[in-house]
């Protein structure tokens, strides 16, 4: 596999990350919305320009997040792909230093499942993310199978931090719970765009 389609492959699935990732804080964060009073006194709205400021900074900083660890496993799959060692996952879950002990082998699990996916994707053949998986899965139902394995895996993950988050964590639950619910339905749309 050449460096330049492979880099190209990478950043197909970059790309498709990012654009999840912003579909996703979307459906998460909730978009302020001025009262139609608000625009008829200046002073008001004001406030409601800073509302939208932090709006828009908390996408930012959702997408960023959200993007580290799908980053981080598609580097090992690259290198994996390159030098043919499969990815130690237990050494991986331990460098991650800020994500709680308890939680790194639930953390290892998840990204072997996201290792995994990003090799067959980089091991594919395809000018687009679609094609890629095309080419790797061969069908939606194969697809499918990938994205039930990420999902629990993710929420898995998520749950196992949740004692150590700060805040109510009924609250947190729920909102674990709505990434859980959207990150799901995100992927099936996906699944029905690729294999119509």
């Amino acid at each position: 596999m050449s460096k330049e389609n492979t880099h190209q492959k990478k950043q197909y699935i970059l790309e498709h990350e990012s654009a999840l990732a912003h579909q996703l804080a979307g459906l998460i964060l909730d978009k302020p919305k001025p009262p139609i009073w608000m625009i008829f006194v200046p002073v008001f709205f004001v406030f409601f320009v800073q509302k939208m400021n932090q709006y828009k900074n908390g996408l930012k900083d959702f997408v960023e997040n959200y993007l580290i660890s799908r980053r981080r496993a598609l580097e090992a799959a690259l290198e994996a792909e390159e030098t043919g060692i499969s990815t130690d996952m237990k050494a991986l879950a331990e460098s991650m230093e800020n994500v709680p002990v308890q939680a790194r082998p639930l953390y290892a699990e998840w990204m072997e499942v996201l290792i995994d996916h990003y090799r067959q994707l980089l091991s594919s053949q395809g000018n687009s993310h679609a094609a890629l998986v095309r080419s790797g899965y061969r069908n939606k139902t194969n697809f499918l199978l990938f994205c039930n394995s990420l999902n629990k895996a993710e929420k898995a993950y998520s749950m196992a931090l949740l004692p150590e988050l700060d805040g109510d964590n009924k609250d947190i639950a729920h909102v674990i719970e709505k990434i859980d619910v959207c990150v799901t339905d995100i992927r099936r749309r996906d699944a029905d765009k690729i294999f119509p």
